[in-house]
């Protein structure tokens, strides 16, 4: 052999063991198993019940909420240049302005916060609902704080504020300590000393209403209610809220009983969890004219302008009912002071008695808080949608079949649908399905606890094949990707980087994606660790 076929033969070996060393799964040697196809459906308000869910992750879901926010105060880090008594100076003066805010102190030791594990348990075992981080900059002219209150789970920020202090360089300028030392006798007190400290004064102080309204809103959730009628009330123990739509209301946290009242109709109580901190979403269709339709439009994130034949009709989420059938031209649009960017441009088509719904993930980010997004679809007894997003959960054994969430119709470009199905460990028990759903083919993948299977419909049934994830990041999960490419006119499936089916991209029609776990195999909680759409082109 010579020397360059040799050498092409290393080059080949090392192209194989490099495409090896690169696989993220492994596909099993097993006969194909038959499936049912995942299926999902609409269900009445009657099948879709509140079921309270504990979270193993979250102590802030909760049946019941604080009315005094609980407090921990993470350590400031002075600089070295701060000795022990200017640093209790500082915070004898900061303790001062939260003397007026009503809170519970978790106090958290120092020791706790060095370690992230034991200040979870600590947080939790004081139910805290926020931490308060301080930072400390010093200047020629004196010292700043940044304060910023953090929810103790998630570490999103409800707020923050910053206050200051200057040192003194006139005697108009100087602030005491003063300092009184006594000696105690049997039958009288004896000053021995006083003595008097130049201390730096306050440069800046906060906003104490400010930080009262951050600091309270730690133990609320944002209430969003529409209905198809802007006459429906809403009512919130007993108190009107105003009537629909009704956006960012706060509400206390724990389960709640919302009330909508339209005249001339019975009265509707629906039941929500509500998680401080977090948005929550409710939107009832009244019964109406049958010989009408409504229409229904979001995206993610909302804000999009909506017009229809050429009219602004307000922003997404969109809700608008008594619509004369027939089709309207649909424009969302991103509105700014340059000009407005279209989206979208189509065709609405509006039925009798039936809500035309259209949805346009744009920069879809964590689609599974997103409960807009997605219709449950299952058995009495089942709830899809809990306070953190797809929670499923269920009062009773549930018969065979498929029960779980399936989003509105979503209009179809160039995209990548990305997600992660849990860790063996974490995933445990049950089978979850994923599902996208095209005009006359289904294709998608069901998780085990070890294995996935990919399959497409129609078909007879049976899987295309089985595999199994080799190693795989743990802070992650398990991945998966779709990939629609309408000018190539491909849809290609990954697990990881491994493409594991290609075929031809269906034409026309809107997509829907379904995430289903079964009855004989239910997974309980979080189905997926993450899910997400990423449009090509869109910013």
């Amino acid at each position: 052999m010579g020397t360059s076929s040799f050498r092409n033969l290393n080059l080949l070996s090392l192209i194989v063991i490099l495409g090896s060393a690169c696989s993220s799964v492994q596909k099993l040697d097993e006969p194909s198993k038959l499936i049912q196809e995942p299926y999902y459906k609409p269900i009445g308000e009657a099948a879709n019940v509140f079921i309270y869910r504990e979270s193993e992750t979250d102590f802030r879901v909760r049946k019941s909420g604080h009315e005094i926010p609980v407090v921990a105060f993470s350590p400031i880090e002075y600089p070295k240049s701060v000795d022990n008594k200017l640093a209790s100076y500082f915070e004898q003066e900061i303790g001062l302005i939260w003397k007026d805010i009503k809170y519970a102190n978790a106090r958290i030791s120092k020791d706790a916060w060095k370690n992230k594990e034991t200040l979870t348990d600590e947080l939790k075992k004081k139910e805290a609902d926020i931490i308060v981080f301080g930072t400390i900059s010093e200047s020629n002219s004196g010292w700043s704080f940044k304060f910023e209150i953090k929810d103790s789970v998630d570490d999103s920020k409800f707020g923050d504020f910053e206050l200051s202090f200057k040192k003194p360089v006139s005697t108009e300028e100087v602030g005491n300590w003063t300092q009184a030392i006594f000696w105690k006798a049997s039958d009288r007190i004896i000053s021995l000393e006083t003595k008097q400290t130049t201390v730096p004064v306050w440069d800046r102080k906060p906003d104490l209403s400010r930080i009262k309204e951050i600091v309270n809103s730690s133990v609320k959730g944002l209430l969003n209610v529409r209905a198809s009628s802007s006459d429906t009330e809403i009512l919130w123990k007993g108190k009107s809220l105003g009537s629909a739509p009704l956006l960012d209301i706060p509400v206390s946290e724990g389960i709640q009983e919302i009330q909508l009242v339209l005249k001339g109709k019975k009265p509707i109580t629906k039941t929500i969890q509500v998680r401080a901190g977090k948005k929550n979403y409710l939107f009832h269709e009244w019964e109406e004219d049958k010989t009408l339709g409504a229409a229904k439009v979001i995206s993610v994130p909302n804000g999009l302008s909506v017009s229809i034949d050429g009219y602004k009709q307000g922003e997404t989420p969109f809700y608008r009912s008594n619509l004369t059938p027939g089709a309207y031209q649909l424009e969302l649009l991103k509105e700014n002071a340059d000009g407005a960017y279209v989206y979208y441009e189509g065709v609405l088509d509006v039925k009798p008695d039936k809500v035309a719904e259209l949805a346009l993930p744009y920069t879809g980010q964590d689609l599974l808080s997103e409960s807009e997004f997605w219709k449950p679809s299952g058995e009495i007894g089942f709830s899809a949608i809990g306070p953190k997003g797809l929670e499923f959960a269920k009062k009773k054994n549930l018969p065979n079949g498929w029960n779980g969430a399936y989003s509105l119709p979503f209009i179809p470009e160039e995209m990548d649908l990305e997600g992660y199905f849990l860790l063996p460990v974490d995933h445990k028990e049950g089978s979850v399905a994923v599902t996208f759903h095209f005009q006359g083919l289904s294709l998608g993948i069901e998780a085990g606890k070890e294995k996935v299977s990919i399959f497409q419909f129609p078909s007879d049934g049976k899987t295309l094949g089985t595999y199994k994830y080799k190693d795989v990041d743990k802070d992650v999960g398990r991945p998966f990707s779709f990939k629609a490419d309408p000018k190539t006119k491909k849809l290609s499936l990954y697990l990881g980087q491994d493409k594991v089916w290609e075929g031809n991209l269906p034409v026309g029609g809107l997509w829907t994606i379904s995430v289903l776990t079964r009855g004989e195999e239910f997974r309980e909680k979080a189905p997926l660790k993450d899910l997400k759409i990423l449009y090509k082109g869109y910013k």
